[in-house]
């Protein structure tokens, strides 16, 4: 008999590359649509963190010198979660074939749903090794992504979806949400970038080498570099950490972790 969490990652694997295909559908038929957004999206609320290195704190403000990172978003939820399971593989790298990035450095997930996710896939580890993880993550220059995502719930098998807090770790070459441009509006509209966060430019320091364009996983870059669409961007940081002429700069307002945690805390209770 097959067991649901191998059936779930036989089907991811299978299926992963015709995500961009599935998600240009949900903007032609409107019962897809709704159908996918009931059984996969339907209550996500996800925000994606940008890198500690590509931001700049707001200093219009006399700020102390202990001011929070981006990463402190993560810190902070890990620190007051009971349960924290790790996975020992990233399911998009896995069914990519991802040459780039580590395949072990899989996601984390926080909350009463972690307990029911199979051994098969992971295991339930200490706050102290949750913390690692995330800089291992950030040393392989993956970008952090929080929230509640019912399509985590669903593959996992881990109950209600509102019991399950993931934190994916994500590269721009195979990340799930390569496909949000394609995707209806009010599904796309889930992921969001972080509170309290905003890219600006310099266009004078611009050369339009193309690094940015290249970094960019959901297509808010264009022509080198000379166009930035800022309804696509999520202000994941890698851009600004590319550009060889420090043209690009992430300005986050000092209290910017504050209002995300603010946001995430609601989502799931870690704590139970």
């Amino acid at each position: 008999m097959i067991d649901f969490t191998d059936l779930s990652i036989a089907i991811i694997k299978r299926t992963f590359h015709r995500r961009f295909e599935l998600a240009r559908i949900t903007e032609r038929s409107d019962t897809f649509r709704k159908i996918v957004k009931r059984l996969f999206f339907e209550g996500d609320d996800i925000q994606v963190i940008p890198r500690d290195g590509s931001v700049e704190v707001n200093r219009s403000f006399q700020l102390p010198e202990n001011t929070a990172l981006p990463s402190d978003v993560l810190r902070r939820m890990i620190l007051r979660s009971k349960h924290i399971f790790r996975m020992d593989f990233c399911i998009c790298r896995v069914s990519s074939g991802c040459s780039d990035y580590p395949h072990d450095l899989g996601c984390l997930f926080l909350g009463p749903g972690a307990l029911r996710i199979s051994d098969k896939v992971g295991s339930i580890i200490s706050k102290e090794e949750a913390l690692e993880h995330i800089e291992r993550c950030r040393e392989a220059g993956l970008v952090h992504i929080i929230g509640r995502n019912r399509i985590d719930s669903v593959w996992l098998n881990s109950g209600p979806y509102d019991e399950l807090l993931s934190v994916c770790n994500c590269c721009e070459c195979c990340c799930l949400w390569r496909m949000t441009p394609l995707l209806s509006e009010d599904i796309a509209s889930s992921i969001t970038p972080m509170e309290g966060v905003s890219i600006l430019k310099d266009a004078k320091s611009c050369v339009l080498c193309g690094r940015c364009e290249e970094a960019c996983f959901t297509g808010a870059i264009s022509e080198g570099g000379e166009h930035h669409d800022t309804g696509r961007c999520l202000i994941c940081g890698r851009c600004v950490e590319r550009c060889p002429k420090d043209a690009l700069k992430i300005v986050m307002d000092p209290d910017a972790v504050d209002e995300a945690v603010m946001r995430v805390e609601v989502l799931v209770d870690v704590e139970s």
